[in-house]
């Protein structure tokens, strides 16, 4: 098996088909048109429902792209879909209409190729924070692949801007543990466009490098500022360019939604938590400090999403999804046996 993984064509082949299957299950359960103030062309066209429409990084992407595609292109894809019995009928199931074909396929390659970008970058921080046989590591991500669709929940919807933002927060991370503070506040700056999550990096770079002595307390507090700046700048603009969508800043959901949340739960699921759990904190002392210093990220996402979102709505934990894995995966290599270091730390 070890012959098998380190072949590098032979993992990209598998990584290309698994990544299409994580895209086609993610756009089919549920569909990204589940949710009737998050409609995709309201999105892309800016009438959505606030807090959704802030969220603009992607939808407005397709729309630029879709607007500079020329008209004959749009109509020749219209045409050809709704000549086509086949075509209409996965349109349907999928909730897609067919005069928007072209935005769809736009959306479709830009969150596909946000997807592979996400596995791009969680393998550099994984190279950045372990030492690994390569064969490892490839398992790894393809794990790290198969986990999305466990996320996916049919009495919930996925969104559009769910794939940039596993990859921007992923490739955040990376840049935070190389200390590249020049590509880390351009992603930042970008990814405040995408999901207001954006800045739990504000915070592990807050607790992470505060007691670092490579980074001078000047550095510290001034690249700090810059991202509460760029944070708050971008949400007031964003909050003036849609302040006449209909809907509030946030959700709340505490009393509507999350408090039938202690009607109990099932067997599996508690047993599937007390197995994450417990392998992300055994051994704990051993594992990379930087990776337990992201992790308190878990902290605040529970808390909003238990007043602002739906906290059994597993896709509000996207953020913790490479850490986890790369906490479990220090357990996974210490029970196959497999010469796992983690790289000392830059202080």
């Amino acid at each position: 098996m070890n012959n098998f993984f380190e072949t590098q064509l032979v993992y990209r082949a598998i990584l290309l088909l698994v990544s299409l299957y994580v895209l086609v299950a993610f756009v089919k359960l549920p569909p990204i048109n589940g949710d009737e103030q998050s409609m995709f062309s309201e999105m892309v066209y800016g009438t959505a429902w606030k807090p959704f429409v802030y969220r603009t990084l992607l939808p407005t992407s397709v729309r630029i792209i879709s607007e500079a595609t020329p008209g004959t292109i749009h109509n020749a894809l219209t045409e050809k879909v709704e000549s086509s019995n086949f075509l209409m009928l996965g349109l349907e199931k999928l909730k897609w209409e067919s005069k928007y074909i072209t935005e769809y396929l736009i959306a479709t390659i830009l969150m596909y190729s946000s997807l592979l970008g996400f596995v791009y970058a969680f393998r550099k921080l994984f190279d950045e924070i372990y030492s690994s046989p390569i064969w490892f590591k490839n398992v790894i991500s393809i794990i790290l692949l198969l986990a999305i669709p466990a996320m996916f929940q049919p009495n919930y919807s996925n969104y559009v801007y769910d794939f940039p933002a596993l990859f921007l927060f992923t490739l955040g991370l990376l840049f935070l543990k190389q200390q590249n503070w020049k590509n880390y506040l351009i992603l930042f700056f970008i990814a405040c466009f995408n999901k207001e999550t954006i800045i739990l990096l504000t915070m592990i770079f807050a607790i992470h490098f505060y007691n670092y002595e490579s980074i001078s307390r000047k550095i510290y507090y001034r690249l700090l500022a810059i991202q509460l700046m760029i944070f708050g700048l971008i949400k007031i603009l964003l909050y003036l360019i849609f302040m006449s969508n209909p809907g509030g800043f946030v959700e709340f959901h505490l009393i509507d939604r999350n408090y039938l949340l202690f009607n109990g739960y099932s067997l599996t699921t508690f047993t599937v938590l007390l197995i994450i759990f417990l392998s992300i904190f055994s051994r704990w002392k051993e594992k990379p400090k930087f990776l337990k210093d992201a992790l308190w990220i878990a902290v605040p996402l529970l808390i909003l999403t238990l007043l602002f979102g739906f906290f059994d709505e597993l896709r509000d934990y996207y953020e913790a999804l490479p850490v986890i894995i790369l906490l479990i995966s220090f357990n996974i290599a210490k029970i196959l046996g497999i010469e796992l270091t983690s790289k000392s730390e830059r202080v």
